[in-house]
């Protein structure tokens, strides 16, 4: 992608029922959690995109790459406040962690590159990456699943 997205903070701090909240959360784990549950939307964006264009005259408005920035930019709002533990700033967790966040925010919010989704799969294999990285500094030893 070149370089790092010119990303800002985003906090909206606000009272929910006793709690502080903020949109779209804050945190390492947490936010990483918040935007992978997006992912089955990604394969249904996918899947509805390619139907409508059947019976569309502008089929290029509906095609993958529109599909993939309309999951994109839903999806990476949760990594504007990816927070990267300062203890991993430097290594390979953290560097994996801030080419996520950086790949989601240039897909997502960049409007100069419409992502495919090879760049969707890409960014999940990213996070099973980082995920086993974390796991063996935790010093858990991952066993691969075969239904993945």
């Amino acid at each position: 992608m070149g370089g790092e997205f010119p990303h800002r903070l985003i906090i909206k701090y606000k009272k929910y029922m006793g709690k502080v909240t903020c949109e779209f959360g804050k945190g390492f784990i947490y936010n990483l959690i918040l935007f992978a549950k997006h992912q089955w939307r990604g394969f249904e964006y996918l899947k509805n995109y390619e139907e409508i264009a059947k019976n569309s005259e502008n089929k290029e408005m509906w095609d993958e790459k529109e599909a993939m920035f309309m999951w994109f930019y839903g999806a990476s709002d949760h990594l504007y406040n990816l927070e990267i533990p300062k203890q991993f700033a430097k290594t390979e967790i953290g560097k994996l962690a801030k080419k996520i966040q950086n790949n989601g925010l240039h897909f997502g919010h960049g409007f100069k590159e419409k992502p495919t989704k090879k760049d969707f799969i890409e960014i999940f294999n990213d996070l099973e990456k980082l995920a086993i990285l974390i796991d063996k500094k935790l010093g858990i030893k991952d066993i691969e699943a075969e239904f993945n």
